[in-house]
């Protein structure tokens, strides 16, 4: 599936379920072997790779990243999950479980060191993949991860290309620079806040995201406007 097009991001995770109901056969039994992080590396793979597909990102986002966007968590924290859930056999063990896994999710994801920026926008997992609407996309992703057509994610890659912006140049052209401060994209920032009747800022960017689907449509939209004229501003100065 394309990062950007194809099946919208429900559908995506539907498919990424089906995956790990196959990745998860007999995990009661090898759920202590995948304490080994060797032992569920290949596994793990292919079930980042579909939650990839799920949020519509690059191989470069971090793991942590991935799992919180998309919804879904690590694969060793669903294999502990299955076991405990065989080993109880009760069917209202079920919710339980499912928060058991989710404060253990949310302990490593307060602990983690990466996907710092994410974690700003997203800081309580449970809140985000209990909304009630919202697809994710490639345009939307960048702005939720920092991965993308920034000079600050694109020197990781070439040294030689300054990070700062274009107009700013007192200012790093990451994710936070452009789509809350930079005056490139004023206009677009001016049609979003009067859409939400409320300033975005990195602090409340989720909140107001998950107060309608007419909020999300509109950040979506905003977050579509300006990686598209990043993009093209990228491939102008390249050619």
């Amino acid at each position: 599936m394309p990062n950007s097009g194809g099946p919208r991001s429900s559908r995506r995770k539907l498919y990424a379920h089906v995956v790990d109901s196959i990745l998860l056969y007999g995990a009661p039994i090898w759920s202590t072997a995948a304490q080994k992080r060797a032992y569920i590396r290949q596994a793990e793979s292919a079930h980042r790779r579909a939650c990839l597909r799920v949020i519509g990102g690059r191989p470069h986002v971090s793991y942590e990243a991935t799992y919180v966007l998309a919804g879904i968590p690590p694969l060793a924290l669903l294999a502990d999950e299955r076991a405990r859930l065989y080993s109880r056999r009760r069917e209202d063990a079920k919710d339980e479980e499912r928060l058991a896994t989710l404060s253990k999710w949310q302990e490593a994801w307060d602990r983690s060191k990466k996907a710092r920026w994410t974690h700003r926008l997203i800081p309580n997992i449970r809140v985000w993949i209990e909304r009630r609407h919202g697809e994710l996309n490639y345009h939307l992703t960048q702005l939720l991860t920092g991965h993308g057509f920034f000079k600050h994610h694109s020197r990781r890659y070439d040294y030689n290309q300054s990070a700062q912006c274009p107009v700013c140049p007192s200012s790093i052209e990451n994710a936070e620079h452009v789509f809350y401060h930079c005056p490139r994209f004023s206009e677009e920032r001016e049609r979003l806040h009067s859409l939400l009747y409320e300033v975005m800022t990195p602090e409340n960017t989720t909140r107001l995201m998950l107060a309608s689907e007419p909020n999300w449509l509109a950040v979506a939209s905003f977050a579509h406007s300006v990686v598209t004229r990043l993009r093209d501003e990228g491939m102008d100065r390249r050619g």
